[in-house]
């Protein structure tokens, strides 16, 4: 059964000069505002997370790296001995 749904044609609105004019502004500047709330720092602050420079705390280099799942406990134990004053709970 065909009928009108009273839409506009999709070919009528891409031939829309209206409808090129909105998208040639709001595309570029919703891009430009984004890449601005991140490479300012904004966004870390909005969300609370660190920035990259602040990821990891005074004096730790590296990131613990897990090298014997057997020995996952043993490792992440000697790795935060001198961080924390007790030893990860049990696997069991």
């Amino acid at each position: 059964m065909a009928g009108n749904t009273g839409e506009r044609p999709l070919s009528d609105i891409i031939t829309d000069p209206q409808f090129w004019l909105l998208h040639i502004v709001n595309f570029p500047a919703v891009f430009i505002s984004g890449w601005l709330f991140v490479s300012t720092g904004l966004a870390y602050d909005a969300f609370g997370t660190p920035h990259p420079d602040e990821y990891y705390g005074a004096g730790q280099i590296n990131a613990p790296i897990v090298e014997n799942r057997m020995q996952v406990k043993q490792q992440l134990d000697e790795y935060f001995q001198d961080q924390i004053p007790f030893s990860a709970p049990s696997l069991d």
